[in-house]
């Protein structure tokens, strides 16, 4: 009987470890400071304009014994500096992108998905439907802008 305690306590520990610094349902909630945005295009005149993105390396993990994943996710958010309506500082863009991120990553790993690039793609997908929710004007895809850098989460 204490054995079998002993054992689940351990691999409890253990599981906790792992998922410290993941994407993953219980714990490692992004941050926002893990979207740095860049300004790739300049604002000019009066109306809507202007162009920002953060380059993330998202790492999803999912520790069980029938449904494991591990899945470093490349995710690039482009937010207009104006949209149709205000402009989006980089604080907000950064906070409505940790909250989307959280919540895409807790959908994704709460399904059956075991295929990295199918549970990427099926996180980026998420992530940009909660964020244009919120955000109008806002892409989500993989990396496609060069010459910014991208951060990790966690970071290495």
């Amino acid at each position: 009987m204490m054995r079998g305690l002993w054992k689940r306590v351990f691999l409890s520990g253990a599981m906790a470890l792992l998922l410290e610094g993941c994407a993953t349902l219980p714990g490692g909630h992004i941050p926002p400071s893990a979207f740095e945005f860049h300004e790739v295009v300049s604002e000019q005149g009066p109306g809507a304009g202007g162009w920002k993105i953060a380059k993330v390396n998202i790492l999803l993990c999912r520790v069980s014994q029938r449904r494991p994943l591990e899945a470093w996710c490349d995710v690039e958010v482009g937010v207009p500096i104006i949209n149709k309506k205000r402009p989006i500082s980089n604080v907000t863009a950064q906070r409505r992108s940790a909250e989307a991120a959280d919540a895409a990553a807790q959908m994704v790993l709460s399904g059956p998905e075991t295929v990295s690039a199918l549970a990427c793609a099926q996180f980026r997908d998420e992530m940009s439907v909660l964020l244009r929710a919120s955000l109008k004007g806002v892409r989500v895809t993989k990396f496609l802008t060069a010459g910014i850098e991208p951060k990790s989460f966690p970071e290495d």
